[in-house]
């Protein structure tokens, strides 16, 4: 084990994942203040919703043109020119003079996660050996953990003293040290030799339906679908308006958010190892039974403490979910394609930002947040099944193909 993460004491994986810290802490400044700064601006529950979808919507088009545009030329280009996207986004939501507004920085913002953070993992892949990935993933993802706990306590703090759009440009200063730092310290990944420029057709639909055709692929598309209809649609969007509304204060709720992300972080690196040697799909139905139940209990508590408690236990969650499906997403991919995987991983979670906002908007307007957390919950576990079935089925099949011939 010590061996492994000493080959990874190199600057390819210590730049890459010190980049995505800091994209992470631009996240983390707005995760929390979202729904609020949008509510502030005269926005409904429900408008709530349908401005929280255009995140999935953005994503769900352009992530796997990103994720095969990062094939063709290179990744540092990508992930310099998301970490700019952020700063633009975040200047644009601090100008913001109603609700309406807001969905133009939410759009760009959407870009610049779909340019960073998946693409992140395609570059690891570049650069790490096929022994040393799930740790380095772990690593990453880790980071990525670490960075999502500065970013709540920084917005959140910024915020109480000198406003919202003081805390979004606060955050906009950030994402530009970040792209100076990637434009200087990241390598550049190329392609194999003829495919190192933009070919006429973006989108090769034969390779996109090869790694649709994977079972790997299916199933930790289909879990991303659950997780995120969970962690953006109630986690992200809700939970802050219904802290709120339960007399806890924005410090506070950037708390909550920032101890989610500690425990998250620190189950990564361990987690990583072990993904490579635990049945994915049973490791990510588990995850999700366990993000059911929390949404339920959180329906039936305001208890500042017992909600501390929960979110922590969904961060721990979310951890050991990313790291399992994102190394089940970098080993079903090639090189000349995990760009694209990715951006397929990613367009399937963008289904769940995309129609979970939309529909608990709905829930949220006509019965009531509570309602929200349950539904969320039924969701989720349905969710689960699926997602068990398939990997049965699949290591079923797998089975099957690798048994030898009498």
């Amino acid at each position: 084990m010590s061996a492994t993460y000493r080959r990874l004491l190199r600057r390819e994986v210590v730049d890459i994942c010190v980049l995505i810290f800091i994209a992470d802490v631009v996240t983390g400044v707005q995760t929390p203040l979202f729904s609020l700064f949008t509510t502030s601006l005269g926005a409904s529950l429900g408008l709530l919703g349908l401005i929280t979808a255009v995140l999935g919507l953005t994503r769900l088009v352009c992530a796997l043109p990103i994720g095969m545009l990062s094939d063709r030329l290179d990744r540092k280009t990508v992930l310099v020119g998301g970490m700019i996207a952020f700063a633009v986004a975040f200047v644009l939501f601090a100008v913001a003079p109603n609700a309406g507004w807001v969905v133009v920085p939410r759009v760009v913002m959407a870009i610049a996660m779909v340019a960073t953070f998946p693409l992140g993992i395609a570059y690891i892949g570049d650069v790490v050996e096929i022994r040393d990935r799930g740790a380095a993933i772990g690593v990453y993802t880790a980071s990525m953990g670490s960075g999502f706990a500065v970013g709540p306590l920084l917005g959140t703090w910024v915020a109480s003293v000198a406003g919202y759009p003081a805390a979004y440009l606060t955050g906009a200063g950030i994402a530009v040290l970040g792209a100076v730092y990637g434009a200087v310290r990241l390598i550049r990944t190329k392609a194999e030799p003829g495919k190192a420029t933009l070919a006429p057709r973006l989108v090769d639909l034969p390779a996109f339906a090869a790694l649709v055709r994977q079972p790997a692929m299916v199933m930790a598309c289909a879990a991303n679908i659950a997780m995120t209809l969970s962690m953006t649609g109630a986690i992200f969007t809700y939970f802050p308006v219904y802290a709120s509304g339960a007399g806890i204060s924005t410090v506070t709720i950037g708390s909550l958010f920032a101890w989610r992300s500690i425990a998250s972080a620190a189950g990564r690196v361990p987690m990583g190892p072990l993904s490579a040697r635990l049945p994915a799909h049973w490791t990510l139905a588990g995850v999700l039974l366990v993000e059911a139940a929390i949404n339920l209990v959180i329906s039936r508590t305001t208890s500042p403490s017992v909600l501390t408690v929960l979110l922590i236990l969904e961060g721990i969650g979310f951890g050991i979910f990313l790291v399992s499906g994102q190394m089940a997403v970098a080993s079903a991919a090639a090189r000349t394609n995990r760009g694209a995987a990715v951006g397929l991983f990613w367009m399937a979670g963008s289904l769940g930002d995309l129609f979970g906002p939309i529909a608990l908007g709905v829930v949220a307007q006509e019965m009531g947040l509570i309602a929200v957390f349950q539904t969320v919950a039924v969701s989720v576990l349905v969710g689960a099944v699926l997602v068990a079935a398939f990997g049965a089925i699949a290591a079923y099949r797998s089975g099957r193909t690798a048994a030898p011939v009498a």
